[in-house]
């Protein structure tokens, strides 16, 4: 039996690729490996292999048979099957440095046949599994996990956790339409994800280390005028008793998160001391820190007392006040083709902008709102003039805006 020498093989690593390998699912759902690609004479090629050891070494094959070497290259006489010749030529294809054998060192020395062969939904359900018990997250942040984990289990769930590489996860963290936020959180809990499986010996190397961070968007977060907070604030004084006011006051004034605010209680709140304590059950990754209240938000908070901070079914109360400021509702209604879009997250950035601009401090402005320095520099400088930030945090409850729209006619 006989294969071609060394330098024969290394000349095809110069040499573009003319056939792909690529996950692919059958019709009856079997996920299989497919090679696919044409050959010299324009022929379509497309075969599909249960086994990726095997596929690998097709596509070895039909890329040395592409290349048309001949037979005089220097034949040596090979104790090695067929197959087994098929998956050195393909390991050498590989290779960018150093020798077939300290590749086989490297893979004996750094795991290689210790990792087990743990399928993944095993291993997905022991991850979540010490989520929940040891971990202890939140609900809210298990149901992020889960989410962001489901096409995981359902496109790759029957594999084993060794045989994920790069490329598999790559689909499942950049979907078409989604913002580079949300592609870099999948990016994230992925990579949490096969760092655990690493410390439980089930991979070697970690495949989402080789996959780089989506390019963040430079448009400047949306915020809110001082007219449309006056509309807003001005209108929760009196609509329903007042039941929206205290989130409005805490997330406009203290630029609460609005999953902080919901887990936020009034034992929290020290009016005496013109404080808040955002306790670690309460923030963000159960980062702590203690807000200073502003003097004229400790009269809106005064006006709020014994009011549920948020109250029940409060949604579609909420669209009636978006729409007295001139924002549509989450829930349509008539009318609302004439409003604007409703920003994601705009009442908070609003808040961070409007405290930015008043100290000109991203140290104090992160600390206070739950986020970095450079995250505040970046993205919250220049939003608010001076004048608007002094005016902003003046504002009080009995402060009047011109031109209020009467709630009989937003609601």
């Amino acid at each position: 039996m006989f294969g071609t020498n060394r330098k024969a093989v290394l000349n095809i690593m110069s040499k573009p690729e003319r056939y792909t390998l690529t996950m692919f699912t059958n019709p009856s759902g079997q996920q299989v490996f497919r090679v696919q690609g044409r050959t010299a004479e324009g022929l379509r090629v497309r075969q599909n292999y249960r086994d990726r050891a095997e596929a690998v070494a097709r596509k070895a094959e039909l890329e040395i048979q592409a290349l048309n070497q001949p037979c005089a290259v220097g034949l040596k006489r090979t104790r090695l099957t067929d197959d087994q010749l098929a998956q050195a030529e393909a390991a050498f294809l590989k290779l960018e440095s150093g020798t077939l054998l300290d590749a086989v060192a490297h893979y004996a020395a750094h795991g290689g046949n210790q990792v087990s062969n743990t399928r993944l939904t095993q291993a997905l359900d022991e991850y979540m599994n010490v989520k929940r018990t040891r971990k202890k997250l939140r609900s809210r942040t298990l149901q992020d996990y889960t989410c962001r984990l489901s096409a995981l289990r359902t496109i790759h769930g029957g594999r084993e956790v060794r045989s994920i590489v790069a490329a598999d996860l790559e689909p499942l963290i950049f979907k078409p339409g989604q913002s580079a936020y949300t592609n870099n959180g999948n990016r994230r809990v992925l990579l949490g994800f096969f760092r655990w499986c690493k410390k439980q010996k089930y991979i070697v190397i970690n495949p989402v280390e080789d996959i780089e961070r989506a390019q963040q968007d430079d448009t400047e977060p949306a915020i809110m005028s001082l007219a449309e907070i006056k509309q807003m604030l001005t209108g929760a004084i009196s609509y329903r008793g007042g039941k929206l006011l205290p989130r409005l006051v805490l997330e406009f004034f203290m630029g609460l998160r609005p999953e902080e605010t919901v887990r936020l209680g009034w034992n929290h709140i020290q009016l005496q001391e013109s404080t808040i304590r955002v306790t670690g059950e309460v923030a963000k990754l159960r980062s702590r820190r203690v807000i200073d209240i502003p003097p004229n938000a400790i009269e809106w908070l005064r006006l709020c007392e014994g009011k549920p901070l948020v109250p029940e079914n409060w949604r579609r109360d909420f669209d009636t006040l978006r729409r007295l400021a001139g924002y549509k509702g989450s829930y349509p209604k008539a009318g609302d083709e004439h409003l604007k879009e409703w920003p994601n997250d705009v009442i908070r950035h609003t808040a961070i902008s409007y405290h930015f601009a008043k100290g000109n401090d991203e140290h104090k402005t992160a600390y206070r709102s739950g986020n970095s320095p450079e995250v505040v520099h970046g993205c919250y400088k220049g939003l608010v003039a001076r004048a608007e930030a002094e005016e902003f945090w003046s504002l009080r409850p009995n402060t009047k805006s011109e031109n209020i729209i009467p709630l009989a006619m937003a609601s």
